[in-house]
């Protein structure tokens, strides 16, 4: 029996090992086959180069527009020539990295295999997941793809979030008559972030996209860094480097993903930065939270750019207000006889520049509608008008037709002052029967009166103060601001007074802000110094007791 019982130790011993070890493979292999890692994927810094070559045409990259609902439209204008390689990418919004759902894409009026996405489970190679969820989606449509106008629709479904980040299209064209063209395409999805708000990441802060051989530097007259951004945030920098060379979008060399609508595609000329070998882009988070380089395509010319020919048709204005983000949309066209690459457009006001935005690229005989943002700090009229290429890096056919004829806008003023009340603070006490009460208030008229329980009191810029006298008990004190446009805003602040009508004052205790009734503490006190003495003697009763019973049962053993 003994023998038995020993052999069943054994067999346990040995058992539950092994069935640990199966587990763990198994959870290894899990994990092994998910294309989704919080840091990155495929790669936690790096985009992979996936297509490269030469090609006597031209690559053509763009898209957008910047989040949106499903079903979500992209239009695409593809040059003419026999496309020889095509890959469309689709960004998608999952919310967190346990949602699943789905995204089916119709491309050229041809319906793509719809995908399930199942967040940091998902196990589709055409797939690349991070973050909390940050789906960032290729498709080869190199078959489906032909010259003209092509529109790609998105559609999402199940517990993912659903909104569509933006969608790209990258297309290798030959032409018999093109120019030679040397193109590197990396791609992949990079999470850039902080240690977020809990702390419990490490910092993940810098990404390159690496274009390996060698290059004949004089041979090309022309070089275009294109890249490609996810979440990204105005006012936050971030930063990218060309072969440690600072790249600026405009004036704009800090905040490269800076677009409101969380995606970004630009374009940057770099041909007086290319080197032999050894080619790369270097992204940094700067204080961003979360930024995702997901695409960066560089492409070498041997001819310039040519004549392309920028006009702003149109623009579209709201009835704007001060103190709100307004809006303002404007169409660009090309009416020249080349595309234009990687240009700032800019909203004028005034004579000054308030807002840009940035072209990727635009064919000839085509046009892409940009937004603009302007929270005017003053009501009133104003000159308004938009500037295609304002910085003028565009050879253009026609130099003096970039902009729109100046409009006059008027400015509506419904923002009511903000009334801050420093001195006293809600519910002090004082032992006075005066106070300066004092603040401050901000709005964007000029003409603002402040009073201070009815009386008018000075400006000093953004400052008020007043004098005020006090009765015996609480006090309401009330502030009140009408700006120019008659709009108006109310504060007020409760004080307690302790002078008497005597003209003494009864000083509270040091416990708190409030009055401690210090008659009612004297009266309770005998109370609880009975209290406690009752509680006493109870215990030591019943220990003695206790102690009693415990003697006497052992007395009758």
């Amino acid at each position: 029996m003994k023998q038995f019982h020993d052999d069943k130790k054994i067999i346990a011993h040995i058992f539950i090992p092994c069935v640990m070890i199966a587990v763990l493979l198994l959870l290894s292999v899990h994990t092994a086959i998910a294309d989704y890692n919080f840091d990155g994927f495929p790669k936690t810094d790096e985009l992979e180069e996936v297509e490269q070559g030469s090609v006597k045409g031209g690559v053509y990259i763009d898209g957008g527009h910047g989040v949106g609902l499903s079903p979500y439209t992209q239009s695409f204008n593809v040059p003419k020539g026999e496309i020889t390689w095509a890959r469309l990418y689709v960004g998608v919004w999952g919310g967190k990295k346990e949602n699943t759902g789905s995204v089916a894409v119709t491309f050229n009026d041809k319906e793509l295999e719809t995908l399930e996405l199942e967040g940091e489970a998902d196990t589709n190679s055409n797939v690349y997941c991070s973050s909390h969820g940050v789906y960032w989606i290729y498709y080869g449509v190199t078959d489906n793809t032909t010259s003209g106008p092509i529109d790609a629709v998105v559609t999402t479904s199940g517990e993912i979030d659903g909104r569509v980040y933006g969608v790209v299209l990258v297309v290798v064209y030959e032409e018999s008559d093109g120019e030679e063209v040397e193109y590197w395409i990396n791609d992949g999805n990079v999470n850039l972030h902080g240690e977020g708000w809990s702390g419990e990441y490490a910092t993940n802060d810098e990404a390159v996209a690496e274009f390996d051989g060698t290059v004949d530097v004089d041979k090309f007259a022309a070089a275009r860094l294109t890249v490609v951004y996810l979440t990204g945030t105005p006012g936050l920098n971030d930063y990218l480097y060309f072969n440690d060379e600072k790249l600026c979008d405009g004036d704009n060399c800090d905040d490269i993903a800076n677009s409101k609508q969380s995606f970004d595609i630009k374009t940057f000329d770099v041909i007086d930065y290319i080197e032999k070998e050894a080619n790369k882009a270097t992204f940094e988070l700067g204080d961003e939270d979360y930024v995702h380089p997901v695409l960066a395509v560089l492409s070498l010319h041997t001819e310039e750019e040519g004549d392309s020919d920028l006009t702003v048709s149109n623009v579209a204005v709201p009835i704007l207000y001060t103190g709100s983000t307004n809006t303002i949309s404007a169409t660009i066209e090309n009416i020249g006889d080349d595309p234009a690459y990687g240009f700032q457009a800019a909203l004028y006001v005034d004579s000054k520049v308030v807002s840009t935005a940035s072209i990727s690229s635009l064919a000839v005989d085509r046009n892409k509608t940009v937004d603009f943002t302007w929270k005017p700090d003053c009501e009133g009229e104003h000159m308004l008008w938009v500037y295609a290429d304002h910085n003028d890096k565009k050879a253009e056919l026609c130099e003096t037709n970039n902009n729109n004829t100046p409009l006059t806008v008027n400015v509506i003023d419904f923002t009511p002052p903000e009334i801050e009340i420093d001195q006293p603070e809600d519910g002090e006490i004082v032992d006075t029967d005066v106070i300066t009460v004092s603040g401050t208030i901000e709005d964007t008229s000029k003409n603002i009166t402040v009073l201070v329980n009815g009386a008018s009191v000075i400006l000093s810029g953004k400052k008020w103060s007043a004098p005020v006298s006090l009765s015996y008990g609480y006090n309401k004190i009330i502030v009140n601001a009408v700006d120019g446009a008659n709009n108006s805003a109310t504060e007020f602040v409760l004080v307690r007074s302790l002078v008497h009508p005597s003209g003494e004052s009864s000083i509270p205790s040091e416990e708190s802000k409030g009055i401690i009734d210090t008659a009612m503490t004297v009266a309770k006190a005998p109370f609880d110094k009975i209290g406690r003495l009752f509680f006493g003697l109870g215990v030591l009763i019943i220990f003695v007791s206790i102690a009693a019973v415990y003697w006497w049962r052992k007395r009758l053993k």
